[in-house]
This record gives C-alpha cells, structure tokens and sequence, in this order.
C-alpha cells in the first residue's frame, strides 16, 4: 500500500514542478498570452496553495466506501467550524474598522463645519481668493490679482460653482473645503483597497491617516483649512497610485481572458479610457507650476520608471521595461505641457512667494537648517515643548505618545525599504515598491527645500514628508499583515502609538466648542466694525482677508503696508481694484495693532490727513486702534 502511493506522488510531482514556468523561461513582455507579470499576477489569486496542489497530484486511495465516508466527516467539520469563525471574524474586523472610519470621518467634518472657525485665520482664505478672482474677471487668472501661487487645478476650482451657489463667505469656503476632504477620503480607500485588497484595510488606513492630520493647528490647517500645493499633492499622488494600480489590475484580468479565449476587448477599452485619463490628471496636475512637477509629477513619473528599472527579474531591453518607459514618459510629456499651457495663461504673471520657496539659502545655514530638521518633525506632529512637566503628568502622557509616533513615522518607512524584495512581482507588490520610492522621492524634494532652501523657517513645510511617510507606514502593515510576513507581529505592534496620537488627536477635536468662533479674534474684530456701521477699510494682511471673508464681502479690508512713511497698497493675495475709490462709501477706517499705531502718527500722511474719529478695542489682550476717514486714504 505505502509503496503504490508514495512511487506516483514522487514522480508526478517533479514532473509538474519541472513544467512550472519561471522567471528564467519565459518572455516577460506585456503581451497578454505571454505576459510574466500576468501570469505572477493572476497565480497569486487562482492558483491554489501549495498543499492543495500537492493533493490534487495524487491518486485517491480508499480502503472502504465506509472508511471514505469517516475519513470525510473528520476532515470536514473542523473546516465547518473554522469557516463559521472566520466569517465571523471577518464580520467583526470589518465593522470595527467601519466603525473607526466613521468616527475619524464625524471629527473630521465636526472640525471643518464648527471647530476649524476658532483657528480660522488669513492664510485660510487664499483658496477662496483666487476662486473668486476669476469669478469677478472670467478669467483663469485675473491679471489685477496678485497670487501667493498658482494652482488652477486644485480646490479653487471647486469653489467657483460653489460662490455662484452660496455667494463669497465662509459657506462657500466650508462647502469647498468639505468637497476637498470627500475626494481625498475617497480615493484613500479605494487606493488601499487596490494595493492590499482588503476594505477593512482601507477604512482603518484611511482614517488613521485622517485623524494625525488633526493632530496639530498647523496640521489641520494646511488639510481642512485651506488647500495648497503640500495638501494637494498629497492628494494628486493617491489618485495617481489608485489610477495606476487599477491600470495593472486590468491588464492582468485581460491577460488572463486572453488566455482562457473570451472576449477581452471590454477590459482592453475599460484599461485604455483609464490611462488616457490618467494623461489628461498627468496634464492638469502639470498647470499647477513648480509644485506639481516636485510633489507629484516627477516622484510619480519617477517612482514608476525606477522600480521597474531596477527589477532583476526583467532585462533592461525587455518589452516589460520599454512599456513602463514609454508610460513614465508619457506622463512627464503631459506634465510638461500642462505647464506650457499654464504659463500661456498667465500672461506674465507671477507668483512671488511661490517663487520664494525654491530659491537657495545661504550655505552657511544649512548645517543650522539641518539640525532643525528633528524638532520641526517632532513639532509638526504634535510635541509639544514643556519644560520641568513630569512624564507621568496628564498633559506629559500625551507628550510621549506623539514623541513614540512620531518616531514610528519616521523609522517605518525604513523598516518598509528594507522589506524591499520580499513584495514579490505581482501587482500589489509593484505598487507596494512604488511607494516606497514615492515616499523617499518626494522626502528627497522637500529635504532640498528645507536645508538648502527656504523652507526651514516653518515647521509645517514638512507636511508633504508627513504624509508620504504616514501612507507608506499604512500600506507597509496592510501589506506585512495580510501577507503574513515575517514582520507582522512587530509592525503591527508598532502602529498602535500612531493609532494612540490619532486617538488623542480626534478626543481633542471633539472636544473644541462649537461656537469656538466667539474666542476667535477676527470674528470680534468684526463684530466691533459691524457695531459701528464701518464697511470699508484698511489693515495688514492678517487683519485684511480674515474679516472680508468671515463677513461674507459685508465688510471689506483691504491689505496694506503700515509704517513711519504711512499706508500704501500691497501687491499680496489682493486685486487693485480694491483700492479704488467709490463715491457711494462715506467712511472708510485704518485698523492699526501693536507698534503700527506709533509707527504711523509719526508719518507725514498722519500729520497731513487727521482722522475724523478715532475707535479703540481689546480684543485676546490685544489693542486695536481704529482711525475713521471721511474719504478714501489708500491711493492705486
């Protein structure tokens, strides 16, 4: 009996092992019917596993019908059972990772409708500026504007059928910015479900990266605020990846009915309309200027090119490697021209403070800039700097939690490079790699920037950093647990403090007033304007666009220099049409804050132009002082 099984299991299965194709034998083109990377792709999900196979090589042997029929019931009750508990667990792992999606989500939502009011300020009103410039001149840009950057294909977009609908204000804003966080919440869970075909997978991912986005002012700002090119590119790299991803997935599926002889011309217009629109995404990300070919186009691009270039398994010449080519180049064409036709466009514009960040510093500081670097990572994603507090104190717990995630954030992306060759070759392993040169493409633009740049002085120019590392760590864990690697246990161990700082991070949102606003300096500011019926005014950049917008254009302050020579216009996220004079305004005011006051009595426009009237405010321990004029002080 022995002898009868063990002889054809032995031969039968070398045989077959012998047939097996390998990476060696065969032609890794894209052509479907001989396609390696579709045959590696489609085998990870129809081929059965090893054991299964194994015993579908050998022939049955029986004993007794009755014998059969026991040796049936023992094998198939424990497969019963354990079925029962994995759908159950299945039940469970996927409502509880809803559960926390919604729960991240209700913050996220609490923040940018109620919450975000209180830390509403005017760098939070650029977005909706520009839209409204080209609402007023029906224009892409309007040549009286003076824009911090240009980003047409971005969230102001959004907001120009939004202020048609609800009118320019803070509704508009909210709605813009509410459209902004369902698109990049979207394509957050339909990206993580591409690579790691998990759902669950996808609602834990998305709303962990959703709830360390509120972990800090700045942090929330920069995502639910207002949206510019950090934020933005963000966004562009997880549908890109999501788009790509669904591009590999397609072809392998043609390949595979191809292969089996169905019609596969559905699949190949449905991969086809999916690449060309990834082109046109390629093209109109190219219109945002410098920071969509930094932040996304050329780590994208880039990201691809490389992780098929460097894959041993493929020769260099190999049509595999010419497809990918031709794709990574067909992408940067298109970014390029989005670019020329951007610049078309602006007819001479420019864009002065965007321009600013990609200039050089002084090397004598970048040694300063460098060592800077940990505390700006540790600051951004919530350390705070509390001398003589104990670690055990309530508010120092909280302070080691972000110091251990923050630790994480930064070492997990290493961890994941390291895993490098273990992904394998099919599509979730080449999208796992191409994040992984994501991450560090774009770590490598925003690290130039920051020590031999500008960038250094603000904390928050970090993001782009913080969010590639955070949607790698995520990938990374989806990626070790699903496959149960080797590293599973330890990675997963490791996210938890990241979990711990979103968790503090969303019981912190949660519990910031609704009508918050109220402590809000600008809200008061122009309550106090309001009361004494003045409609058209003056101030510096932070006074300026806060109360226009928070008033919906009820009351309009326009920007300006304050100093000893006295008040002229800035050419700075404004229009010279605000400086005009109208005849129907009777009074029109100068709020002055601080040394302002002292700096311009001693001008000449002071001594020369006596204000009618003069008004004064505290407000958040600071002294407001308003001068009233019967004319317009402000000359174009």
């Amino acid at each position: 009996m022995d002898k009868e099984i063990e002889t054809p299991v032995s031969d039968t299965t070398d045989k077959e092992v012998s047939e097996i194709p390998t990476d060696e034998n065969i032609d890794l083109t894209e052509v479907p019917s001989d396609t390696a990377e579709d045959v590696v792709d489609l085998t990870e999900e129809a081929v059965p596993p090893a054991d299964e196979a194994f015993t579908e090589t050998v022939p049955e042997v029986t004993e007794t019908p009755d014998a059969a029929v026991a040796a049936d019931a023992i094998a198939e009750a424990p497969a019963h059972k354990r079925s029962k508990y994995n759908i159950i667990a299945d039940i469970f792992i996927f409502a509880a990772a809803f559960f926390i999606f919604i729960c991240t989500v209700g913050a996220a939502v609490y923040y940018i409708i109620y919450a975000g009011k209180y830390e509403f300020h005017a760098d939070c009103t650029d977005t909706i500026m520009w839209a409204n410039a080209s609402l007023e001149s029906g224009k892409l840009y309007d040549p009286s504007f003076a824009y911090a950057c240009f980003l047409p294909f971005s969230t102001s977009t959004i907001m120009i059928p939004l202020i048609k609908i609800f009118g320019f204000g803070m509704t508009a804003h909210i709605a813009g910015m509410l459209c902004f966080f369902i698109l990049i919440t979207l394509f957050m869970i339909l990206m993580i479900r591409e690579i790691t075909g998990n759902t669950p997978a996808g609602f834990a991912g998305t709303a962990l990266f959703i709830s360390i986005t509120l972990v800090t002012p700045k942090l929330r700002e920069i995502f639910w605020g207002h949206t510019i090119y950090y934020s933005l590119g963000l966004l562009f790299l997880v549908i890109g990846t999501f788009l790509y991803a669904r591009i590999l997935s397609l072809g392998s599926k043609e390949s595979k009915l191809k292969k089996e002889g169905k019609n596969h011309k559905g699949t190949f217009l449905h991969k086809l309309i999916l690449f060309m629109g990834l082109c046109l995404f390629m093209l109109l990300s190219g219109m945002n200027g410098i920071s969509g070919l930094t932040l996304f186009a050329l780590p994208f691009a880039g990201a691809i090119f490389i992780e098929q270039f460097i894959n041993k398994k493929y020769s260099i010449l190999s049509g595999k490697t010419a497809l990918v080519t031709f794709r990574a180049l067909v992408f940067l064409i298109m970014t390029v021209v989005g670019n020329m036709l951007n610049n078309h466009l602006l007819y001479g514009l420019t864009a002065n403070y965007q321009n600013a960040n990609s200039e050089f510093s002084e090397m004598n500081s970048w040694i300063s800039h460098l060592q800077k670097l940990p505390i700006a990572w540790f600051r951004l994603l919530g350390v705070e700097n509390i001398p003589d507090v104990m670690f055990t104190n309530k508010q120092g717990i909280p302070n080691i939690v972000y110091i251990v995630s923050a630790l994480i954030l930064a070492a997990m992306p290493i961890i994941a490079t390291i895993c490098y060759k273990k992904y394998g070759n099919d599509r979730k392993g080449r999208m796992m790699r191409i994040w992984v040169w994501l991450h560090w493409a774009v770590t490598a633009v925003v690290l130039m920037g920051y020590i031999c740049g500008v960038l250094a002085v603000a904390d928050w120019r970090l993001t782009p950093m913080v969010g590639t590392s955070l949607i790698l760590s995520i990938l990374f864990v989806c990626w070790a647990v699903t496959e149960n690697a080797d590293c599973s246990r330890i990675v997963s161990l490791l996210i938890v403090p990241v979990f711990a700082a979103g968790f503090l991070a969303f019981s912190n949102v949660m519990k910031m007033p609704k009508d918050g606003y109220k402590q809000n300096t600008w809200y008061q500011l122009a309550d106090f304007l309001d009361e004494h019926g003045l409609t058209r005014g003056y101030s510096t950049f932070w006074n300026a666009n806060s109360i226009t917008l928070i008033t919906d254009g009820k009351i309009k302050v326009s920007d300006v220099y304050i100093d000893d020579k006295g008040v002229s216009m800035r050419r700075y996220q404004s229009s010279t049409k605000w400086y005009k004079d109208n005849p129907l305004q009777r009074k029109y005011f100068l709020i002055l804050e601080g040394d302002e006051r002292s700096n311009f009595i001693k001008s000449d426009d002071y001594k020369k132009d006596i204000p009618m009237n003069t008004l004064t405010t505290t407000i958040n321990d600071t002294k407001y002082t308003i001068f009233v004029y019967d004319h317009n002080i402000v000359k174009k």
